[in-house]
């Protein structure tokens, strides 16, 4: 992927993210010894370039040709060096001068590759039965225990192959789990495609590189064309369900209110969504029951109440879940108490139905023939690498690839529509960290079963939720800003006793889905002036949260930190009072690099409305213009929903399929 040149300075870059340090007393030897070199890191981050799409991957290369310019070295430094002859101390200053740099591009390439040398340092599962890093900092991983039987049985193309069907379905997440099990119950013939990888309980590695490697979109590396927000969604069979935190939350009534106005959509506001959403959640054994409260969520739990702000439990899709392997589930669930599309649905649309998957099979266009729909042609790239062409003849074509992929799938076809792959929705999510005197090991146990709703509608309707993260070593080492080596790593030592709430927006700005030359989806997304306030406002109350549960120290997602209380470093940051810190999180900026921000909802991009000019499908999710071609994922969403969406999600696809069978 890269040139000798381009490769020494990712090298040199990722040893200056992560070098072997002397430790100072009280250090762990082997977390600071370890380095990027020794951990593999630049081959890792070369690696993983190979999966993203051109434009991507030419930016990242300018990017490092520029650090191999001595005049842009002297701009930054004083001194003309190439980047990868530079001293540690030197190369720690461009960095830190690149991270603040007025010239967006150099943020965003410095958050780049600080990303992936992150993650890959923290989260590389290495062949040592005693891994250094993860010893230092506290860390156990899954010991991948023996797995449940797979549920799943896959078509195998070994050839092109034409295929033909009632309906095919396009995706095996949340919508698309729902809508092949309704059809294939009432008699249809269906075939669902997958991109992903045909990966079941008894393949899935619950340790975090592998697991995100597999299980994410672009290996979790997905994110907007500036790179100010990371997107993460399952790229998996079952999509986003195989890897969420198993938050179960109804869609509020007053935004089924909401939306029915918007859209002229009434059965939001109708009794015939209650029984959709009642279906859903009783088929994936929705309930509070298993909703164990660890330390994580804990902290949530006890600073609300001594705040006396509105908290609940989270119901969660789970059944006879094993708590000590909870919280390695975001990696796929080996045990089977993950109430997943793949393990509900999807197994229904076969045993019930008959219903024939084709996994890793790319959909490339839908076929059409004078504004009806004839089918689908895809790509199916075999385990050994060979592709065949797959064509299948369907009546009934279902676009359920996500919020991001739906889009993009519409647009390859040649679709075009005034709304088509606008209105994109993310919930805007930032976080607040913090270190307590006790083990909180935010990644053991069940991901999320607390939330807060307090300020959920500060302006009619629209505000924010507070939530946990199940943070592993690569997700917390992201989390945690890099103002130097020795302070990460010294704040890294201290994970085990972390806990990390995040801040999730209900947005009402707007982003948009495009193509690349290649028809791969382009991101563009920025928080408007309103969700920038809600994620100011959202961490102030984060932090006084945790400042009540007990937090030792507390610390923003800033690229520079404002932290509080006892904390490694950041001294010209630190806040002796939880008022003072507050005050300077309403002051610090929010946008654009500056401050950590990521989405794992996406929403909208083929929204439900009244006609062509204002939406993409219609009230029973039909493409205006397009006859037997339906959305059935998040991207028919009218507005975001405020909540995390699996459930609604779920529910607008058993409204579909409902529509489909009695069409």
């Amino acid at each position: 992927m890269l040139s000798s040149g381009e490769r020494s300075t990712l090298e040199a870059l990722c040893n200056a993210f992560f070098p072997s340090l002397v430790p100072a007393s009280g250090d762990d030897d082997g977390l600071f010894a370890a380095d990027a070199a020794s951990r593999g890191v630049a081959a890792r981050v070369e690696e993983t370039l190979a999966i993203l799409g051109e434009g991507e991957r030419s930016r990242f290369r300018l990017f490092l040709k520029l650090l191999n310019q001595p005049l842009l070295i002297a701009f930054q430094s004083g001194r003309a060096s190439r980047f990868a002859s530079l001293s540690s101390g030197d190369a720690e200053r461009v960095l830190l001068s690149l991270a603040t740099s007025r010239l967006p591009d150099m943020r965003s390439g410095f958050q780049a590759i600080r990303r992936l040398a992150s993650f890959h340092y923290y989260a590389a599962a290495t062949e040592s039965a005693a891994d250094p890093v993860w010893t230092g900092i506290g860390y156990t991983p899954s010991i991948n225990p023996a797995a449940i039987p797979d549920a799943l049985h896959f078509e195998s193309i070994v050839s092109d192959t034409n295929l033909e069907c009632d309906a095919c379905v396009i995706g095996s997440g949340a919508g698309g789990g729902v809508v092949a099990a309704r059809l294939a119950a009432a008699g249809m013939k269906v075939i669902v495609l997958e991109a992903a990888a045909d990966l079941q309980s008894q393949e899935f590695d619950q340790r975090e590189e592998p697991g995100t490697r597999d299980l994410y979109l672009d290996r979790g590396t997905a994110a907007t064309r500036d790179l100010s927000m990371s997107l993460l969604a399952g790229a998996s069979i079952g999509g986003g369900t195989t890897v969420n935190w198993q938050t179960s939350l109804r869609t509020p009534i007053s935004v089924r209110t909401e939306w029915t106005n918007l859209s002229g959509a009434e059965h939001f506001a109708a009794e015939s969504f209650t029984h959709s959403l009642d279906e859903v959640c009783s088929r994936l054994s929705v309930s509070t029951f298993e909703s164990k409260v660890n330390a994580n969520n804990a902290a949530l739990r006890d600073g609300c109440t001594k705040l006396s702000y509105d908290w609940s439990s989270i119901p969660r899709n789970s059944i006879g879940c094993d708590s000590e392997q909870c919280g390695n589930c975001v990696f796929g669930c080996r045990h089977g108490g993950k109430q997943t599309s793949a393990t509900t649905y999807l197994r229904d649309a076969q045993e019930n139905g008959g219903a024939r998957i084709v996994a890793r099979c790319r959909a490339d266009r839908v076929l059409m023939e004078r504004g009806t729909v004839k089918g689908v042609r895809a790509t199916v790239t075999a385990r050994d690498g060979t592709m065949h062409n797959l064509t299948v003849s369907a009546k009934i074509v279902v676009a359920a690839c996500g919020s991001l992929q739906t889009p993009a799938l519409l647009l390859r076809s040649g679709l075009r529509m005034p709304h088509l792959g606008r209105n994109l929705h993310v919930h805007p999510t930032t976080g607040v960290g913090a270190t307590f005197s006790h083990r909180i090991a935010a990644w053991h146990g069940p991901p999320q079963t607390v939330v807060c709703n307090e300020f959920a509608s500060l302006d009619d309707g629209y505000g924010f939720r507070i939530e946990t993260a199940p943070a592993h070593p690569g997700l917390l080492a992201l989390a945690t800003p890099w103002t130097g080596a020795r302070e990460h790593r010294e704040q890294m030592q201290t994970s085990a006793n972390k806990a990390l709430l995040i801040v999730l927006v209900r947005d009402r700005s707007s982003g948009r889905v495009t193509i690349d030359a290649a028809g791969r989806p382009r991101i563009d997304y920025k928080p408007g002036a309103g969700e920038r306030l809600m994620l100011k406002q959202g961490m102030q109350e984060a932090s006084r949260i945790l400042h009540a549960a007990g937090a030792e120290g507390i610390q923003t997602l800033h690229t520079i930190p404002l932290s509080m209380g006892s904390l490694p470093g950041n001294a010209s940051n630190q806040h002796r009072d939880i008022a003072s810190f507050c005050s300077a999180i309403a002051r610090a900026p929010s946008g654009e690099n500056f401050l950590g921000v990521f989405s794992a909802h996406q929403m909208g991009t083929c929204r439900m409305g009244r006609d062509a000019a204002s939406a993409v499908c219609n009230a029973n999710g039909e493409v205006f213009g397009a006859r037997g071609l339906y959305i059935g994922d998040a991207s028919a969403f009218p507005a975001s929903c405020g909540v995390n969406p699996m459930i609604t999600i779920m529910a607008m696809a058993h409204h579909t399929a409902g529509k489909i069978v009695n069409a």
